[in-house]
């Protein structure tokens, strides 16, 4: 498989503090990949930096073979992301916040736009106002602007933040389909592992701003381990050599 990110010695320091501590792994086009590890361990500044929002302290991100230390426009060409929360406009249609993520974008394609709608299963509401959607809708909704770029790669953080058991049940199967429709690489940032088990091709777990392992959620079913279970015995040994 084409390598499509590669986070090479990967340093970033806020003042005298290291957030993220030396990280290196790179992630394979077309998978979906979960970036995992408790609240605080730095999963946020390690997307936000992957992204140019935070500046490399040292070592470097390549996004389809482009430096994000030297070439942020093209590393990013080819992203769509949702940081934190849908930024939607909630006075608007659904179809209205598309269209104009659309204009934004030179992307304006009709055809297109109806298709990423069908895609988020927004057709029979995608007329209304977006304060009359629930927190699922609008996810997906934020889900469908992000895909107007015809991006690459999806990245969307903490995506079940507040979501009940049936909207990450939706979220999951319509993440699983975009990847599968559209050979979009996502990677998904959580603490949940249970949900990250059931959606992920492979993980990157970290704490406390040290990488810690890359594993395949394949290999770890074949040999009968679950994932919260390889967590806390990876965890547990790092903090043991890390003190």
């Amino acid at each position: 498989m084409n390598e499509i990110i590669k986070v090479e010695n990967l340093t970033k320091k806020i003042g005298r503090k290291t957030i993220l501590d030396n990280f290196s792994f790179s992630i394979d086009e077309g998978k979906i990949v979960g970036i995992v590890g408790p609240n605080g361990a730095g999963k946020s500044t390690l997307i936000k930096t992957m992204l140019g929002l935070y500046h490399i302290t040292s070592g470097n991100i390549y996004i389809n073979g482009y430096s994000v230390k030297k070439d942020l426009e093209n590393a990013l060409k080819h992203i769509g992301c949702i940081i934190e929360n849908p930024d939607v406009y909630n006075n608007l249609s659904g179809k209205k916040n598309i269209e104009l993520y659309a204009e934004l974008n030179d992307k304006s394609d009709n055809d297109y736009i109806n298709k990423i709608i069908s895609l988020v299963k927004l057709d029979n509401r995608i007329d209304d106002k977006v304060n009359t959607y629930s927190l699922g809708m609008k996810q997906r909704l934020g889900i469908a602007c992000a895909l107007v770029n015809k991006p690459k790669i999806l990245i969307l953080d903490e995506p079940t933040n507040g979501l009940d058991p049936f909207g990450i049940k939706e979220l999951r199967e319509l993440l699983k389909s975009i990847n599968e429709q559209n050979n979009i690489t996502i990677i998904l940032c959580s603490h949940i592992l249970e949900e990250m088990e059931k959606i992920c091709d492979e993980i990157v777990m970290i704490d406390d701003g040290h990488f810690i392992d890359y594993v395949s959620i394949h290999e770890l079913k074949n040999k009968n381990i679950s994932l919260e279970d390889i967590f806390i015995e990876k965890l547990h040994g790092s903090k043991g050599q890390l003190r």
